[in-house]
């Protein structure tokens, strides 16, 4: 309870309106503090962990244009794995996991909405395990 006599004047707001707001501001900057510290975590912890080996046998996919997944072939990127502009580019490293299951997930999905043999595209153990074919 404010003392006797004391009274705020029209407009003006109280001490703790003050403090509350700023602390609101301080919140705010520490989780946006925080949220890039994640992102910048989960990069690095991407860039540094081993790929999964994949199960990719290039004879099960000869009516597929090299194109159509080695874009370096088109636009001159590269001549190396895919893995490795991939996972060392810090530009694209963070999307590493979702570029390439998209790419062959969405192919094999098209194929099966086709009801043609479209692949694997939910079960890991089907493309991550060791590639003894060529």
């Amino acid at each position: 309870m404010p003392c006797a006599g004391w009274r705020l004047r029209r407009g003006q707001k109280p001490v703790l309106f003050h403090i509350a707001a700023g602390a609101r501001i301080v919140a705010g900057t520490a989780l946006v503090a925080f949220v890039v510290m994640l992102i910048v975590l989960r990069e690095k912890s991407i860039a540094d962990a081993p790929m999964l080996p994949v199960n990719f046998a290039h004879m099960d996919h000869k009516s597929v244009s090299c194109i159509d997944c080695h874009h370096n072939f088109n636009d001159s990127t590269g001549l190396g794995l895919c893995f490795e502009c991939h996972k060392t580019d810090p530009a694209i490293v963070a999307l590493i996991e979702e570029q390439f299951h998209d790419l062959c997930r969405n192919c094999h999905l098209e194929k099966q909405a086709l009801a043609e043999d479209g692949g694997p595209t939910r079960q890991c153990f089907a493309c991550h395990e060791g590639d003894e074919l060529p």
